[in-house]
């Protein structure tokens, strides 16, 4: 209730203010600026008190113009209804809005709990929850993959939570977030107990009376379930680490590495290893195996670091999920090898990881095998004094430049005089005359594969030395 000409400082919004219009300026342009100012605090509806001892026994009708223009509603309080009988009614419906708020919260919770001990799991607790609010739940994996829904189709919902889950997952526990239109509502709420084992989605209309009272619950709910579910994976683990460990050892017949793998519920399959630097590797490794069902795991320790050695089948693309669960970690990645021969694949990715930790990216196995990755070790000044040895009787000819190229055009072309004389575009005699010359100048002969092969690598190792460190 007030009496003051401009009221709006002194309001919080949403209320329906009561006045009898005491100081009220009955003018057009009085009664359109009083509206404006109470529209703009928020007024949801102003109540007008009438009476034969009050100033106005009807609405005004520039009052009545102004709230239509702003699309205010007013409401008139006849005589003999006092402002506090308005008052105790508002309070009075608003007092069994919330009643039955916390009652239908007191329903929901105990339909999810009821749901929570049912066989049905993760699916069965989100159902009830979306019967009951009308709203759509998914919970994703690490790799924002669905694992379980309120209602089948629902899955391709995850695609729309990817911005989202973009800002909040370096936060992990503490990582949710809200996005709120006037068409829907969409929430990330993290999911598990001491680290975060996935993440609940939920999106549907932005208004639904009590829904927000339920979700800490649907929250606790679903992370308990995880841990539930984690705690019974906990045993599998380790007979996986133990699987691994065997392969590790040394290659075995195909059959005994199936056998094993067979044992642990794991398909037999050509598998890829990774070997992943991390100081909290217990941890890593159950985010891995929880994302990846069919992974093998183990925690390991190289010249005293923590690491954590991964296998998974060839068709899993693992350089992805590292991206995603280790981002900031060394890693190395061997190649896809047959079951028995697991420990060749582990040997490369161990040999991997000094190369990551050096160009700070995970590093497959493939990267590192090639001459000039491991003539980049080689310091400059060692590389271009290998270079002048072996090239220097050619620097010192005055066609030095051309039996360089020749020489350059032969070896690239696997000493196939045709081709080396068709890239130098001149006649293959000139290119027979021309590496005669070099034999005779380095005094090594290139139909001996040791020769050629020295050759090669000073040629290489001259244009490593010539690129500017960095």
């Amino acid at each position: 209730m007030s009496e003051l000409a401009e009221p709006g400082p002194w309001l919080q919004g949403g209320e329906l203010l009561l006045t009898i219009g005491l100081l009220l300026d009955e003018s057009d342009p009085g009664c359109a600026a009083y509206v404006a100012g109470l529209h703009a605090a928020g007024v949801r509806a102003l109540g007008l008190g009438l009476g034969a001892d009050l100033r106005y026994q009807s609405a005004p009708p520039c009052l009545v113009r102004a709230a239509d223009d702003a699309g205010l509603p007013l409401l008139t309080v006849p005589d003999g209804v006092p402002f506090i009988a308005v008052t105790k009614a508002v309070f009075a419906w608003r007092a069994r809005e919330e009643r039955h708020r916390l009652e239908w919260a007191l329903h929901t919770q105990r339909a999810l709990t009821a749901a929570a001990v049912q066989p049905g799991g993760l699916a069965g607790i989100l159902g009830a929850y979306e019967r009951a609010t009308g709203r759509t739940a998914l919970v994703v994996d690490l790799l924002e993959r669905p694992i379980a829904s309120s209602r089948a189709g629902h899955e391709a919902l995850a695609g729309e939570f990817t911005g989202m889950l973009a800002m909040v997952r370096a936060q992990g526990l503490l990582g949710a977030a809200v996005d709120t239109t006037a068409e829907h509502r969409r929430e990330v709420h993290p999911l598990g107990s001491r680290r975060l084992r996935a993440w609940l989605l939920v999106t549907g209309p932005p208004e639904r009376a009590g829904a927000d009272l339920v979700t800490g619950d649907l929250v606790s709910l679903l992370s308990l379930e995880l841990e539930r579910v984690h705690g019974l994976g906990a045993a599998r683990q380790r007979d996986r680490a133990q699987v691994l460990a065997r392969l590790a050892r040394g290659t075995v017949e195909d059959v005994a590495a199936a056998r094993w793998l067979d044992a642990v519920g794991l398909p037999d399959g050509d598998l890829r290893a990774a070997v992943v630097a991390a100081p909290r590797p217990v941890e890593l490794a159950a985010d891995i195996a929880g994302a990846l069902p069919d992974a093998l795991t183990r925690v390991v320790e190289i010249g005293q670091e923590p690491c954590v050695e991964i296998a998974v089948p060839v068709s899993v693309d693992l350089a992805a999920v590292l991206g995603t669960l280790a981002p900031a970690r060394p890693a190395g990645i061997g190649i896809g090898v047959r079951p028995g021969a697991l420990a060749v694949s582990l040997r490369q990715a161990r040999s991997a990881l000094p190369e990551s930790r050096i160009a700070g990216r995970h590093v497959h196995a493939a990267d590192v095998a090639s001459s000039r990755q491991l003539l980049a070790t080689v310091p400059g000044e060692r590389l271009q004094g290998y270079a002048d040895a072996v090239l220097g009787p050619l620097d010192a000819d005055e066609r030095s430049a051309e039996l360089v190229r020749t020489l350059t055009a032969f070896l690239e072309h696997n000493g196939h005089w045709e081709g080396a004389a068709a890239a130098l575009q001149v006649h293959r005699h000139t290119v027979r005359n021309r590496i005669a010359t070099v034999e005779r100048l380095t005094g090594r002969r290139l139909g001996s594969a040791h020769d050629r092969h020295e050759l090669w690598l000073a040629l290489r190792a001259r244009d490593l030395a010539r690129v500017p460190d960095g």
